[in-house]
């Protein structure tokens, strides 16, 4: 017989009855050791880690799902533009305009300064950038040209010259002009030709002093007048116009080459103040006294055939003075006389004497 056991054995199994002293208080044989009580709460403590760890594993889950959620769903995540492609575009609404508006002028296209086509034509020539097209000339294309050339072109108009501030030269022989007051500014002109045209006043030349060739034969002009200023005129060409005096041309002392053929002269006592003179054409006028030829220095070809000449003693005289002399001019001395009055006696006396000083006679 067991003694010192208590009278009520506990298995593990059954629980102590409530208010019984075993529930209240375990004796110290039923006590656990610290090693026990830790042994056996070990498997408490990692249930319920492993059951946290399930609860995070759950929620990871969860929130790896979402986006997969959300890529389910394409349409939603597509950009906004892209939708807006999707969308028709609205038409532009056409802004009305007021009524009193006026609407928008077009820039002018740019015109020719030269209403004369043929001119234009001659002008374009000078006008490199222009010269191989179409394009309008402008007032600023001839502003730095220095001539112009357009011989027998039926040009009939100068208008548009006058923006040729530069020129120099022109030479617009046989064409249709009458008026020259295009190029009555042109203070730069030193050569103009203009023969075989249909002009009769030459006032538009009045103020053009640096001319030193001008050419207006073959024209309709009468008065000289407006030339007395060119003192700087070497050569004059006035031939068959309807000039019967060069009085205005008396002090124009440069010239050495002047043809006033063809005219209606009968007195050339001008021309005696042309000291310079080496060529004077005089050829088919009426002219009768040579004294104020023979008083020319320099003259080297005279032109004297059908005119009204009947004596040639001055000629004579002042030839055979030279001869005598200086022999300025009596050696070069072409002498044409045919279609004169000459008597024939004297004419043979006359020429046997000119050709012994060496002037040439045809």
């Amino acid at each position: 017989m067991l003694t010192g056991l208590p009278s009520a054995v506990v298995w593990a199994d059954e629980k102590p009855a409530a208010g019984s002293p075993q529930a209240a208080e375990p004796s110290p044989a039923e006590q656990p050791s610290d090693e026990s009580g830790k042994a056996e709460g070990k498997p408490a403590a990692d249930e319920k880690a492993a059951k946290d760890a399930d609860s995070k594993s759950q929620e990871k889950k969860n929130d790896e799902a979402k986006p997969e959620d959300k890529a389910a769903d394409p349409a939603k995540d597509k950009p906004k533009a892209e939708d807006d492609k999707k969308k028709p575009a609205k038409p532009k609404e056409m802004k009305k305009k007021p009524a009193d508006e006026k609407p928008k002028e077009e820039p002018v296209a740019a015109k020719s300064v030269f209403p004369d086509k043929a001119l234009e034509e001659a002008v374009r020539q000078e006008v490199f950038a222009k010269r191989y097209n179409d394009e309008p000339i402008t007032a600023d294309d001839v502003a730095k040209i220095s001539r112009v050339v357009g011989v027998g072109k039926q040009i009939k108009d100068l208008s548009g010259l006058e923006h040729c501030h530069a020129l120099m030269l022109i030479d617009l022989q046989d064409n249709q002009i009458a008026d020259l007051k295009p190029i009555a500014d042109l203070k730069r002109l030193q050569s103009v030709t203009l023969s075989g045209n249909r002009i009769k006043d030459l006032t538009p030349l009045s103020e053009l002093t640096a001319m030193q060739l001008l050419d207006v034969s073959r024209n309709e002009v009468s008065d000289l007048k407006p030339l007395e200023k060119m003192s700087n005129l070497r050569t004059l060409y006035v031939a068959e116009n309807n000039i019967e005096t060069l009085q205005p041309i008396a002090e124009l002392s440069k010239i050495w080459s002047l043809d006033a053929s063809g005219n209606e002269l009968k007195a050339v006592d001008p021309v005696a103040n042309l000291k310079w003179l080496t060529s004077l054409d005089l050829r088919n006028n009426a002219i009768s006294d040579v004294s104020p030829i023979s008083q020319l220095p320099d003259i080297k070809t005279l032109l004297l055939e059908n005119n009204q000449i009947k004596d040639l003693t001055p000629l004579v005289n002042a030839v055979q003075q030279d001869s005598n002399g200086e022999n300025r001019f009596a050696p070069y001395l072409r002498l044409y006389l045919g279609g004169n009055p000459i008597p024939d006696d004297q004419k043979q006396k006359w020429v046997e004497t000119l050709k012994s000083c060496g002037v040439r006679i045809n």
